[in-house]
């Protein structure tokens, strides 16, 4: 038997897996959907109950932070009804009016905070001074017992019996109840604000998403504050989000951890609530499933009788032409209509791509060239600036013998400056002009400025771009000579030992290229001050691609290093 043979299978082999495997496909697309439609609506719940839950602590952070405000502000006001001036007054006057008077202002402080939000239980007040404290409070009857106990630790804080008992914010129990303090001391004087339990469990009663739901708060070491119906468990701030197993039952956890207080408030949600509203939607997805499978008994027949084998016809040819054979065309002969027109646009395209083929090469052609003469362009100005300024300081100092000199150099230089810069030059040709450069340098700096080039004889033919080495030995003047007053500036050209490549070294004795240059990618994006460096490396992209690099490096100095490949000038290649 043939191998070929053997290693086959069956189109209805196929057919039968595929078959199956669709099966299993929408088998598993009805768990996972099941299971999505379960998870995005607990998340859903997730998430309403943690906005309505840190909605339901902002208003208690927020009362709090009003009370906060309003008593920093009225304490440290500079004027005489100021709290700070009115305790003052309460503790070191010797005038019993103005005590008596003192204390009024502030027992009505205190009696009125109460009154601007539900959410706070009750305030209190204590006054520190050299005989005995003063407290000042006010509340309902409920919270009179827990504030004489109150009273009673802040009196022990002070003489220094229970320090450890009084925090900035801190749970108080008394009586079998729980309130949350907010603890507030300004030199002799403390301001106590209590919110019992009874007021958090109000609030968070609104944040329930059903009968079953079970208020919480729990302090930093995840131990129970209160609950609103028992709970046999813990419950932990690391179970944000998830479902949890307390009292036998799965409870989905969501809360808010205040910043303030560090204390973590929560719902707790039965799961069969969440997911008995969701009962309709899953035996929806029964009958799609049914709906689904006989639909894909009749498409399956239609689907490969007039899509999969016009399709496969089309995909054939795609991958002739992909090879390069222009002249497949597809089958027009199909029954259906859309088929037929994509068959026939399909054709028609495939002659405008023959036709169009050399105009875009010869676009592509034109675009480069054009590229090449704007990148030159930059560099032109830049230098042609710095030869008018010669002259300029030539004409001051009235050296019109050297004016003449530089002058000679300059037509020397512009003739070789302004051809066209698409065209690759000898490298002799190159090094001449560097020359010429370089006299008109020395002319300027009066010769503190030292070229030595080196360059191996059997590559002075070799073709290279025009101004490519220039442009480094210009760069190497600017920079180099500003630090150094005997600047040296050495440029080697050779062969690499495969003799592909043309390496060129420029290296002056300055500081070297900044460390921010060598770090970013200078090659892909334009960088300020470095203009030119990103010019050049460009011309070179586009006349050799990829076989061209600049590689920069510090080595006493800046260094660079240009890699070309090696063209002789006897020899004619398609660049």
């Amino acid at each position: 038997m043939n191998k070929d043979a053997a290693k086959s299978i069956s189109f209805k082999k196929i057919v039968n897996i595929s078959w199956v495997m669709i099966y299993v496909i929408l088998f598993l697309l009805y768990v996972v959907t099941q299971w999505i439609v379960v998870r995005q609506s607990t998340r859903n719940v997730e998430k309403s109950i943690k906005l309505s839950v840190a909605s339901s602590e902002s208003a208690i952070e927020s009362s709090l932070e009003m009370i906060d405000n309003y008593l920093y502000e009225s304490y440290y006001l500079k004027s005489p009804s100021s709290l700070e001036k009115l305790c003052y007054t309460y503790i070191y006057s010797d005038n019993n009016v103005d005590r008596a008077a003192a204390i009024d202002s502030l027992s009505r402080v205190v009696q009125s905070i109460p009154s601007w939000t539900d959410n706070i239980s009750f305030v209190m007040m204590y006054i520190i001074d050299d005989k005995d404290g003063m407290w000042l409070n006010a509340g309902d009857s409920d919270t009179y017992q827990v504030r004489s106990s109150i009273s009673k630790t802040i009196e022990n804080h002070e003489s220094g019996s229970a320090l450890s008992d009084v925090n900035r914010y801190m749970v108080y129990e008394d009586g079998g109840k729980k309130y949350l303090l907010r603890i507030m001391k300004f030199d002799k004087c403390y301001f106590v604000i209590g919110i019992s339990e009874k007021s958090i469990e109000s609030l968070m009663q609104k944040s329930h998403y059903s009968d079953q739901s079970i208020s919480f708060a729990v302090d930093e070491s995840d131990e129970i504050i209160f609950t609103d119906s028992p709970v046999d468990g813990q419950i932990a701030y690391e179970n944000d989000g998830e479902y949890v197993k307390l009292n036998g039952r799965q409870y989905l956890q969501v809360g808010y951890k205040s910043a303030n207080t560090g204390y973590y408030f929560g719902i707790l949600t039965d799961k069969s609530s969440i997911i008995k509203d969701l009962s309709w939607i899953m035996y929806s997805f029964v009958f799609v499933l049914i709906f689904a499978i006989i639909l894909f008994f009749v498409s399956r027949y239609l689907v490969v009788k007039y899509i999969e084998r016009p399709v496969t016809d089309v995909t054939r040819k795609m991958s002739e032409i992909e090879e390069g054979d222009l002249d497949a065309t597809v089958s027009t002969n199909t029954i259906i209509t859309e088929f037929e027109t994509l068959a026939k646009s399909f054709n028609r395209m495939i002659e405008k791509i023959k036709a169009l083929k050399i105009e875009k090469y010869e676009s592509e052609l034109r675009t480069q060239k054009a590229t090449m003469q704007y990148l030159q362009l930059q560099i032109k100005p830049h230098f042609y600036a710095n030869l008018l300024n010669i002259i300029y300081s030539l004409a001051q100092s009235r050296d019109y013998e050297t004016i003449q000199r530089v002058s000679r150099a300059i037509v020397s230089y512009s003739r070789y400056m302004f051809r066209d810069a698409t065209e690759l030059v000898e490298l002799k040709r190159e090094i001449e002009f560097l020359d010429c450069y370089m006299e008109i340098q020395e002319i300027r700096y009066r010769k503190q400025i030292k070229l030595e080039l080196s360059a191996d004889e059997e590559i002075k033919e070799a073709l290279v771009p025009p101004f490519v080495i220039q442009s480094f030995v210009e760069n190497s003047v600017k920079y180099a000579f500003s630090t150094k007053k005997d600047c040296l500036i050495r440029v080697s050209v050779k062969l690499s030992d495969d003799k592909e490549s043309m390496v060129i070294e420029v290296k002056d004795n300055g500081d070297g290229y900044p460390e921010e240059l060598l770090q970013r990618n200078w090659k892909k994006n334009r960088l300020e001050g470095h203009e030119g460096l990103y010019n050049v490396y460009t011309r070179l992209q586009i006349i050799y691609e990829d076989k061209a690099d600049i590689e920069l490096s510090n080595d006493d100095g800046a260094r660079t290093v240009i890699t070309l490949p090696y063209i002789d000038m006897n020899f004619t290649d398609d660049i």
